[in-house]
Order: C-alpha cells, then sequence, then structure tokens
C-alpha cells in the first residue's frame, strides 16, 4: 500500500500528518519542481457532503487574503486519482499554538514576551479579514500556526478557513461553526445545547473566541472549565452565560461543585504583573456576554495597538528581590510612572530613588520627558528602585516559593499512566527552572543595584565636597568684598566728619556679620562632608562592606545554577518522550520494558536533583544575600540620607550667602547715595575751596570713583585685590592738614 499521494506539482505522504479535521487532513509534502516542503490540505467524504458554495467558499477566502499572518496560498490543485481539491499552502514549521500550549515548559502558558507576539500577529491578522469583511468563526489555537521566518524569527499565522465568509459589520449568520471551547454562548446555545433559539449571530461572535484563545494563551488552561469538561455541557453553559461583567474566568473543581470564579489572571502564568494590569481588562471586554457592553472589533484593535505601543520599563525593586515591568503610554511622564511604580510595589512617589546607571533617573530624563523617549531597558539592565523611607529588605523567595511537587509513578507500570506521570514531572522541572532563573537573576541584579547605589553615594559626595570647597572659596571672596566696603565706608564716615559738621554715616561691622552666618557651615558642615567623604570614597567603606559581608556566601549566579537546570529539565524531557514513544508502541518487549523502567528510575531521579538544586542550594543562599542586602542598605540608606540632609543645609547656606551678598550690595550703594547727598550739603566755603584748590578736586572725584567701584562689588568678587589697592592709595585724603580759609584764599 503506497502512503505517497500527489498533484501536477505536489506529492506528499499520509504518514506525515500535521493535523486533522472534521472535514480533512493536512498533511505534509513538497513541491516536485523545486523540492520545497508544503502543507497540503485534502478534504475527506463529510466534507464533500457540504453544499458546493459551501465548500467553495474556503477557496474564495484564501484568494482574497493576502497577509503576512495569514496562511499563504501556494495553489489550487486536483488530486491526481480523482479524489478531489487540494489547498497547498506555505509549511508552517513550528507547528501549531495548540501543540505549543500542550508542551510541558508551557503548562502555565507563554513566556510574556511570545504572548505579545501571539497576541500582535493574531491582531494584525483579524484586522485584515475584518478589512475585506471577512469572518473567520472558529479562532482557536489549532487554528493558528507558528512559521519560522530564513532569519530565524517567529510569525504566527492563521489559518483553517473552512468556516470563514463574507459577512459586513451589520450582517448577521445562522449557520453553526467553531470548536466546543472556544464558542460565544449564543452559538453554543444552538450548536451544543440544541436549543431551538431563532437568534443570529454577528461577525463580534470572533470576538468571544480571541478572548478565550488569549486566555489559553495566558496561562496555558481554558477559561471556563466544568468539571468532567465537555461532558459536562450544562455546567459549561450556566458558566459562560451566567458569569459576571469583568469575569474571566469560572472553574469547577469537583461533580456538581461550586463555581470559582476570578477577575484576575492566575498567580502562576508568566505574565508579569505589569502586563497582567493591562491584559485582564482586554480579555474581560472580549468576555463579554452583556449585549450592552460586547466590544466592537474598532475598540478591540485600539486597544491591542495602544498596549503594543507601550514603553517596557523593567525596574528592580531591592527591597522585594523582584523584576518588575512597567508599560508606559508614550506620552505618559515621570509622574505617571512613577505612580504605576506605587501601584506595584506600594513606595510613594515622593520616596522613590530611581537610578539609571549609576545615576538619578531624573538626570537623564526629565519631568516633561514622554515615554517614548525614555532609555531603554531590559532583564538584565533594569533601572534600580530603593525607598528613601523604608529600609526592611524582604526575602523574595517568601512570596515566590511553594513547595515543589514531582509526581510518583506507580508500582505497576503502564505505558499511559507512565507517559502522564513524566509530562507533569517534565512540567514542574521546567517550573523549578524558572524559579531557579529568577533567583539567579536576582541575584545578579542586587549585586548590580549595590554597586549602582554605592557608586551614587560615592558621586553625590565627591559632588557635596566640590561644592563645599567651591563654597569656601566664595565665602572668602565675599569677605574680601566685606572687608572693602567696610574700609571704604570708614573712609566715607571719617570724611563727611572731617567737612560736615557732624557725620550722618552710620558704621556696621559687615565682616562680623558674615563670620556668624558662616560659622555653622565652616565649623559644622564643612568637616562633617570631609568626614563622609573620606569614610565612603576614599576608604571605600560602603562598597567594601558589602564585599566583606557576602564573603564566603554560595552564589547561585558563579556556581552557574541556570546552566544546571536547563541540564536537567533536558534530560527529563528526553525522559518524558522516551515514556511517549513508549506509549504509541502500546506493548513493550521484555528488553523494551527494562529500559522503560529505567527511563522512569531517571525521570525520578532527575526531578529529584532540580528540586534539591533549587530548594536546598538555591533557596538558602539567595535568603542569607538577601539577608546582608537588608544589614547592607540599612548602612547604605543611612549614608545616603546624611548626604541628602548635608546637601541641604549647604544649599540652605547658599541661600544665606546670596541674601547676604545681596544685601551688601544694596546697602552699600543706599550709603554711597547718602555719601553723595552728604557732599552736597558740605558748606558753601569748602566748596568754593574745592573748586580753587585742584588736589582737593582730585581727591572729591577719586572719592567718587571709589564709591562708583562699590556698586560693582558684589558682582566683580575676583576683582577685590584691585580694589584694595584703590582705597588704600586713595586713604591719604585723611591725612590732609587743618586748614583756614585764609590759607585756601592765599593760594
Amino acid at each position: 500500500m503506497s502512503f505517497l499521494r500527489g498533484s501536477t506539482n505536489f506529492v506528499w505522504c499520509t504518514t506525515s500528518v500535521l493535523g486533522k479535521g472534521a472535514t480533512g487532513a493536512v498533511f505534509q509534502g513538497v513541491n516536485k519542481n523545486n523540492g520545497e516542503p508544503v502543507a497540503v490540505k485534502t478534504f475527506n467524504q463529510l466534507s464533500h457532503l457540504r453544499p458546493h458554495d459551501v465548500r467553495m467558499r474556503e477557496f474564495e477566502v484564501l484568494k482574497k487574503v493576502n497577509h503576512e499572518n495569514i496562511v499563504q496560498l501556494l495553489a489550487i490543485e486536483e488530486e491526481q486519482d480523482g479524489r478531489g481539491t487540494v489547498i497547498v499552502m506555505e509549511l508552517c514549521t513550528g507547528g501549531s499554538l495548540f501543540n505549543i500550549l500542550d508542551d510541558p515548559e508551557n503548562t502555565y502558558g507563554l513566556a510574556e514576551s511570545e504572548f505579545l507576539l501571539v497576541l500582535e500577529h493574531l491582531t494584525a491578522g483579524m484586522k485584515h479579514l475584518r478589512d475585506n469583511n471577512l469572518v473567520h468563526r472558529d479562532l482557536k489555537p489549532g487554528n493558528i500556526m507558528k512559521f519560522i521566518a530564513d532569519d530565524g524569527s517567529t510569525i504566527y499565522k492563521l489559518t483553517d478557513f473552512g468556516a470563514a465568509r463574507e459577512l459586513q459589520e451589520d450582517q448577521q449568520f445562522v449557520s453553526l461553526y467553531g470548536t466546543e471551547e472556544y464558542l460565544h454562548p449564543d452559538i453554543y446555545e444552538r450548536a451544543v445545547m440544541r436549543k431551538p433559539v431563532g437568534k443570529t449571530f454577528g461577525a463580534t461572535v470572533d470576538l468571544w473566541s480571541i478572548g478565550v484563545t488569549l486566555y489559553h494563551v495566558a496561562t496555558g488552561n481554558l477559561p471556563f472549565r466544568p468539571f468532567g469538561g465537555r461532558r459536562n455541557k450544562e455546567t459549561m453553559f450556566y458558566i459562560i452565560t451566567k458569569k459576571a461583567s469583568g469575569v474571566i474566568s469560572g472553574v469547577q473543581t469537583s461533580d456538581n461543585g461550586p463555581i470559582e470564579w476570578s477577575k484576575e489572571l492566575p498567580q502562576n502564568c508568566q505574565l508579569s504583573v505589569g502586563l497582567k494590569k493591562i491584559v485582564t481588562p482586554l480579555l474581560a471586554g472580549l468576555l463579554e456576554v452583556d449585549p450592552q457592553k460586547i466590544w466592537s472589533f474598532d475598540r478591540f484593535f485600539t486597544e491591542v495597538t495602544d498596549m503594543l505601543c507601550r514603553k517596557r520599563v523593567h525596574i528592580f525593586n531591592i527591597h522585594k528581590g523582584s523584576l518588575i515591568k512597567v508599560f508606559l503610554h508614550p506620552e505618559e511622564k515621570l509622574t505617571a510612572l512613577q505612580v504605576h511604580i506605587q501601584d506595584q510595589t506600594d513606595i510613594a512617589p515622593h520616596a522613590q530613588i530611581l537610578l539609571c546607571g549609576d545615576t538619578f533617573l531624573t538626570n537623564v530624563v526629565e519631568e516633561s520627558t514622554p515615554g517614548k523617549g525614555y532609555p531603554n531597558t531590559d532583564e538584565t539592565k533594569p533601572l534600580m528602585l530603593f525607598s528613601k523611607e523604608n529600609n526592611n529588605v524582604d526575602r523574595p523567595v517568601d512570596s515566590e516559593l511553594t513547595e515543589t511537587k514531582f509526581p510518583v509513578f506507580a508500582s505497576i507500570i503502564s505505558v499511559e499512566n507512565d507517559a502522564s506521570q513524566a509530562k507533569i514531572a517534565c512540567s514542574v522541572g521546567y517550573v523549578c527552572k524558572r524559579r531557579i532563573d529568577k533567583l539567579v537573576v536576582c541575584t545578579k541584579l542586587s549585586q548590580d543595584a549595590v554597586e549602582a547605589f554605592s557608586r551614587l553615594v560615592s558621586a553625590e559626595l565627591a559632588r557635596l565636597l566640590e561644592k563645599c570647597e567651591h563654597l569656601k572659596e566664595l565665602t572668602k571672596a565675599v569677605e574680601d568684598t566685606a572687608a572693602a566696603v567696610e574700609r571704604s565706608e570708614n573712609l566715607a564716615w571719617q570724611v563727611s566728619r572731617k567737612f560736615a559738621s557732624q557725620s550722618a554715616l552710620e558704621m556696621k561691622n559687615w565682616k562680623k556679620d558674615l563670620e556668624l552666618k558662616s560659622k555653622e557651615f565652616t565649623v559644622e558642615l564643612v568637616p562633617a562632608v570631609v568626614q563622609l567623604h573620606q569614610r565612603y570614597v576614599k576608604e571605600g567603606s560602603l562598597r567594601g562592606g558589602w564585599d566583606s559581608i557576602i564573603h564566603g556566601l554560595w552564589c547561585p549566579c558563579a556556581n552557574k545554577s541556570s546552566q544546571k537546570a536547563a541540564i536537567l529539565v533536558d534530560r527529563l524531557r528526553d525522559g518524558w518522550q522516551h515514556l511517549l514513544r513508549d506509549r504509541a508502541t502500546r506493548n513493550l518487549t521484555y528488553n523494551d520494558e527494562q529500559f522503560h523502567i529505567l527511563e522512569r528510575m531517571k525521570v525520578t531521579s532527575t526531578g529529584q536533583r532540580i528540586k534539591a538544586l533549587l530548594e536546598t542550594f538555591c533557596v538558602p543562599a539567595t535568603r542569607s544575600r538577601w539577608e546582608c542586602v537588608a544589614d547592607w542598605y540599612k548602612m547604605a540608606q543611612t549614608v545616603f540620607l546624611q548626604t541628602q540632609i548635608l546637601d541641604k543645609d549647604v544649599e540652605n547656606y547658599v541661600r544665606v550667602l546670596e541674601t547676604y551678598s545681596y544685601r551688601l550690595s544694596q546697602e552699600s550703594k543706599e550709603r554711597y547715595e547718602n555719601f553723595l547727598h552728604l557732599v552736597d550739603r558740605f558748606p558753601e566755603k569748602i566748596k568754593t575751596t574745592e573748586r580753587t584748590n585742584l588736589p582737593a578736586q582730585e581727591s572729591t572725584k577719586k572719592w567718587k570713583n571709589i564709591c562708583v567701584v562699590q556698586e560693582q562689588i558684589a558682582m566683580i568678587l575676583y576683582a577685590n585685590g584691585a580694589l584694595i589697592d584703590q582705597l588704600d592709595r586713595l586713604s591719604t585724603v585723611d591725612s590732609l592738614p587743618d586748614t583756614d580759609d585764609s590759607e585756601y584764599t592765599s593760594l
């Protein structure tokens, strides 16, 4: 009997089955002309019982669509032996999404990045269908294929358009298609419950199927599960029709037991908390029964577009030892980011210390910078989050770790049960591996966080010391200015005494006033900054303290725990595959049975090894390290807060110095104006003498120059020395001898 079948340009083998459905099967084949692998869909006798126009519908739909996320039609040909028409499509070597979800690695759903890829590609494919007024009517993971492109990238594609047809937005249909678990409640009522209801259905029934599919992809399970599965149709119908708005899952775990409703995704799924927050409302909208609240396709496409355009900001929270993700809208700013962080960490925005590298995030982006302008982050280089107010550090494994339970093989050999138990063991092994990977990442990031915070504190102390040194120089310059002002005012006071009946000028001790204001800075602040700088920058006590307390600790990262876990889970997978082949064989020879027993033993021992790696080595080591992190951060936060307090005190002194300098400038200017008014009121005879006495005129002119320079003292601090020299040269005025009127007139 030949298993080969063919058409004009293609040949396929009926043993190479890619998938089977109610009306046909898909086989792997090749192009006779170039050897390219293809997928060939053939149709059985049941399909031929359908009306001709229904049978032709799939051909017409495939001819009409042309999109990257829809399986490409290559040809429609007739089989050579007259068995009917076949559809030749591009081969998706990654298999169906259903088979991918059935893999032990994905027992609790796809990884986050893969889920987002499925969401993006599924939405794009559906958008193309709706743009062409097409409805699929049988959306499910089994009809989504994984295509591996030439560059190794993954593309998910919609396939199986046997139930598809043209349908306008406002049109309805009455025919029944689809798979039970993914059917809209109205179709389920007619197709499965066989109730004679006169309802028609619109294109939005695909949205329900998309919602069920996305929940399945995110969690590895169907959202609505009655006890007993398909056999319990009444309970299934009750669950999908009686669920409250916003509920995205309903599970019955015992016969006639209660329904466990949930509005949240399960904790064990692989999506981050940040993504769950935006995926859950999406699922709730798609799985809506109330006709008044049901979503439209436009809204679905808008919501997904909004979700996919968001900036993924990775943040490591040292207080919980957890890596969180914030999906920041392109136009959201720093305030929104801080609120998102608070939602996941309970750290208030004003208490958040966000580091990008070893500097504050606010040094990299401004408060007005939109999300699209934020630096790229990933799981290896996230932002670091610390709290100003809380120095408590919790062990990350306390909430993450639940006891790992591997299945136990029955004493009696059963190829059916053994394969199932091996699959469960493999699934648990993947859970252990993910936990180990998570602990390794947290260990590595804790080291990075310590180093980043240490560098930040060192940089802040170095900056603060430099600011203090600059302020010391500035204080000295202001002090010199004050001394110069004092000498000039003293000179003005003495001149006014010489030529006026009494001096109206007030003397002020500027230098002493400055000494009182700068005493706290020079005597307390500067020595405190110098001491901290010496200890934590020059001596490196902060980083040295960390190295000291972790010395000798077993490190999951350094001991290659992730690599060991990967090898062990591969061994579990090999054992499962071996027992899976034994199940397909059904009857084992004596030798095959002995190998079967050995494989069971290998699966058991490998499971114990990966469990021991997690619970005996990685968990205790992580706990010990986090106790060290807790002790270290108490010290590090204290130093940081001391630095911040000193920085504020120094800033206060800067404002004091600015106020003093401004007052010095303003009051000295007022005194200058007062002196000019006083000069104008000098006795007339003194003015006449001044007009006829050249030395006196020159003296007055020089004095006015002094007053002009005095106005610029506060702004030209670097010229203090020259100003003092000028004042010294002009001080000879004070030594002029007293003369009477006759002596001046005789000249």
